[in-house]
């Protein structure tokens, strides 16, 4: 069990982490492969606060989760540590990318296409419920409770 949900992990997080990079550093790749939204579909300002800002930071700090479940399945000590850091980060991110959306949608604000934001709110689930079980197997293996 502990291999499997370390290769969800991993494949969980780079799907993040790959698809922010990308949409930081090579934007037009990113819009190709529907993976970033254009002005067209999304209010500019939004888009550039979500590229750039969120975006920068997601890339800096969405690789600890997976490497938690690299570290995780080759039994490395530090991987709890990585887990309870990077699972913090899987549930703020997810958290504050919908809370946005649904507020800004609210407002009026184009938010993207119906599609990407289907599949946005499908990964914030999965990202979400991947990181209460990484936090959760760290603080049981760290005896936390």
């Amino acid at each position: 069990m502990i291999f499997t949900i370390g290769i969800i992990t991993i494949i969980l997080g780079l799907i993040g982490w790959v698809g922010q990079t990308l949409a930081v550093f090579n934007n037009e790749l990113a819009t190709k492969l529907g993976l970033s939204e254009t002005e067209e579909v999304m209010d500019p300002t939004m888009l550039a606060f979500e590229r750039f800002s969120m975006g920068i930071m997601d890339f800096l700090l969405m690789w600890i989760l997976p490497l938690s479940g690299y570290l995780m399945i080759i039994g490395n000590e530090w991987w709890p540590v990585l887990a309870l850091v990077g699972g913090a980060v899987y549930l703020y991110i997810p958290g504050c990318f919908s809370i946005t959306r649904i507020v800004l949608g609210k407002r009026g604000l184009k938010i993207g296409t119906r599609s990407a934001l289907i599949t946005a709110y499908v990964l914030a689930v999965l990202w979400t419920v991947d990181a209460l079980v990484m936090m959760s197997l760290a603080v049981k293996e760290l005896n936390l409770l």
